[in-house]
């Protein structure tokens, strides 16, 4: 089993981000499931989860905020042999709520996680659509 993630992009987050487990945890479901770096596409947008696309030796599409699971939807329809896999944050997931809905009617096996941190983490930390109403986001 060889790891997937970059060398030359190792991953590197805020200190206690939990992030950097997460992608630690992605190379090792996809060494498990022996993938290897042209069987997985990985599509992410913008913010922390964003880099997730530059971290893996994998195919990649980094796009628009909220709109990672058009991309990959259009990329599983057109590679259904691809395991395909999203990365967004909590904004994203905002952002691009309708199309959480629209990926799921079309059943198409993509793989989404969503890196919830409860704010807009790299653009000062503003309320996210997730961020619980009694909360201080600074």
């Amino acid at each position: 089993m060889s790891s997937l993630l970059n060398d030359e992009r190792p991953p590197v987050f805020c200190p206690g981000c939990s992030h950097a487990r997460i992608t630690q945890g992605l190379d090792k479901a996809l060494t498990s499931l022996d993938l290897k770096g042209h069987q997985v596409a990985v599509v992410s947008d913008i913010g922390c989860s964003g880099l997730f696309d530059t971290f893996f030796k994998t195919h990649a599409f980094h796009g628009l905020h909220g709109r990672a699971l058009t991309y990959a939807t259009g990329l599983k329809m057109a590679r259904p042999d691809l395991h395909v896999i999203v990365t967004m944050g909590d904004g994203g997931l905002g952002i691009g709520g309708a199309h959480l809905l629209s990926a799921c009617r079309r059943n198409l096996n993509l793989t989404l996680l969503v890196l919830n941190n409860f704010n807009f983490g790299m653009t000062g930390g503003q309320y996210s659509s997730t961020t619980p109403s009694a909360s201080l986001s600074t």
